[in-house]
């Protein structure tokens, strides 16, 4: 997958969970500049830092904050990042 499809699907993600790219990196444990750094230009789809683990770690949280999301609904809650 191209890293800069993968940067929008994160981004879309996070937006659908109503959580900031800045503190969902800060949860993931990495910089929210290091992510800014990756989407920063098309014309470098594969920029420094933008490795598998740092990827995956984002991944995790995202899916953390979705099933924590899913689970507030089906309890009668709303939704909150």
């Amino acid at each position: 997958m191209k890293q800069q499809k993968v940067v929008r699907e994160i981004e879309q993600r996070a937006k659908a969970s109503r959580i900031s790219i800045a503190e969902l990196c800060r949860r993931a444990g990495i910089s929210p500049d290091t992510f800014f750094k990756w989407r920063k230009t098309e014309r470098n789809p594969n920029p420094p830092g933008a490795n598998l683990h740092s990827i995956e770690a984002l991944y995790r949280e995202l899916a953390k904050i979705e099933a924590e999301d899913a689970k507030r609904l089906r309890k009668g809650g709303k939704v909150a990042a």
